[in-house]
């Protein structure tokens, strides 16, 4: 596939990174000769430098033989002209980066439609909802959900007084009916294991889950909910009062959520121009002007009292830092925002921060659908372990159709997490058979994706 991803910033660099690791035809177009190099330098494409909205330069990167374009800049207005001209072009596939709520807030006026758009993201709304599911799962490190929730995954860390520690998955799986969770034997899956040492595993009925493991499970939403809930995993708790760091685009975003679920929100900002601006928008959040990293400056903000506290500066330094020091003064529950996705992997060692959001890695995963393309309906790319879970159809012509799990020849680096059928979810054995029209979601490594895309594909 020819693909064209103008902006090397970090959402661009990553949907770049993930289509030439699957050999696809790849132009990165940047302003930077700086950022092009660099991109060259690490990535198998070519670059060209100047404006992704330049329509002579779009043609001399092959605009009109492209399947895809992600526009990716910090531009709004070059993303757009950008999948306005590859519309023109016949580019079957437009993805744009677009953070100014403006434009489309009334679609009377102008609509992604008018542009040629198929996939508008909008990374600080995204990033917000993220905060927020992960405000309201206390205690998980990530969460991902398909099919509307009924399949979930979930990631979260085992600690000493976990009554799955020192067991095999097989114990687990025998044990799960006298613990009282059938869900737990008959509809969830352990899908990876990531040590302490860093080593991620994709556990067999023999590993044994230890005690500073991070674990990752899928299975429907009640499932999940039995597991987390035997782990001791407070799922009862309301949130009450939260605080949030940080008066930009993300933290309003979060805030007005809040507000609208009756959460009581503290907002802090170091600036006074952002911190009045946010005055004028939020109704019932209290603004809180200083230096949050002043000691003293959070405990007087009745950090300890806080249900939930985030930092969304932009800051990456700043944002873990005030995470770590309101965790270490009685918050709750802490979460950071991430501008840097390869911070992600330390993070999960600091025992302090109970979830970290990537701003980049959720604009991707929202746009892996389209980047993955074939029979994938839905793809999304995990934080803490180099891997993705994916969800794919079942054709009537395609190579899984109509076989037993057993005889599928799943690489050795992917699995089967569950099926869902109509609206009944299956977490997979051995002998059940992949029906047409079956949506399969599968926990894979980026190296095996290729040849479980192909084993999907029509014939």
């Amino acid at each position: 596939m020819k693909a064209i991803v103008i902006g090397v910033g970090e959402f661009g660099f990553h949907a770049a990174k993930l289509l030439t690791a699957e050999n696809n035809d790849v132009v990165l177009i940047d302003q930077s000769e700086t950022a092009c190099r660099r991109a060259q330098e690490q990535l198998d494409l070519s670059t060209l430098q100047g404006s992704g909205a330049s329509p002579p330069l779009l043609k001399q990167a092959g605009i009109q033989d492209a399947e895809l374009l992600i526009a990716a800049t910090n531009c709004d207005e070059i993303n757009l002209l950008a999948c306005l001209i590859a519309s023109k072009h016949g580019v079957e596939t437009k993805v744009a980066r677009v953070s100014s709520p403006d434009y489309f807030a009334n679609s009377e006026d102008l609509s992604p439609q008018d542009f040629g758009i198929d996939l508008l993201i909008n990374p600080d709304q995204l990033c917000a909802q993220e905060l927020l599911r992960l405000l309201n799962m206390p205690e998980a490190r990530e969460i991902v959900e398909f099919e509307d929730g009924k399949v979930q995954l979930v990631a979260f860390q085992v600690n000493a007084s976990n009554p799955l520690q020192g067991k095999t998955l097989s114990q687990i799986g025998r044990e799960g009916a006298a613990w009282g969770n059938k869900e737990l034997t008959s509809n969830i899956l352990f899908t990876a294991i990531k040590r302490k040492d860093g080593a991620t595993i994709i556990p067999k009925g023999g590993d044994r889950i230890l005690v500073g493991d991070e674990a990752f499970a899928i299975g429907s939403r009640d499932a999940v909910m039995h597991l987390l809930e035997l782990s001791g995993v407070s799922l009862n708790r309301k949130l009450k009062r939260v605080i949030i760091v940080g008066a930009g685009r993300i933290g309003i975003y979060l805030a007005q959520a809040l507000e609208k679920g009756g959460v009581q929100v503290k907002m802090i900002e170091s600036d006074r121009r952002l911190a009045e601006a946010a005055s004028t928008i939020l109704n019932k959040t209290t603004l809180l002007y200083g230096n949050y990293l002043q000691p003293g400056f959070l405990e007087q903000a009745g950090v300890n009292e806080a249900d939930g506290f985030v930092s969304v500066t932009g800051d990456d330094e700043n944002d873990i830092m005030a995470c770590v020091t309101a965790k270490q003064n009685g918050a709750a529950r802490v979460v950071a925002l991430v501008q840097k996705p390869r911070y992600l992997p330390i993070l999960a060692s600091i025992p302090t921060l109970d979830a970290a959001v990537s701003l980049h890695l959720n604009a991707v995963n929202n746009s892996l659908r389209l980047i993955r393309r074939g029979p994938v309906v839905s793809a999304a790319s995990l934080r803490e372990v180099d891997a993705e879970v994916i969800e794919l159809v079942a054709g009537i012509n395609s190579r899984v159709t109509h076989k037993e799990i057993n005889h599928l020849k799943l690489p050795d680096d992917a699995l089967i997490g569950a099926i869902v059928r109509r609206d009944r979810v299956f977490v997979p054995t051995g002998d059940l058979v992949v029906q047409v029209g079956d949506r399969v979601i599968i926990f894979s490594l980026p190296d095996a994706i290729p040849a479980v895309e192909a084993l999907f594909s029509e014939k």
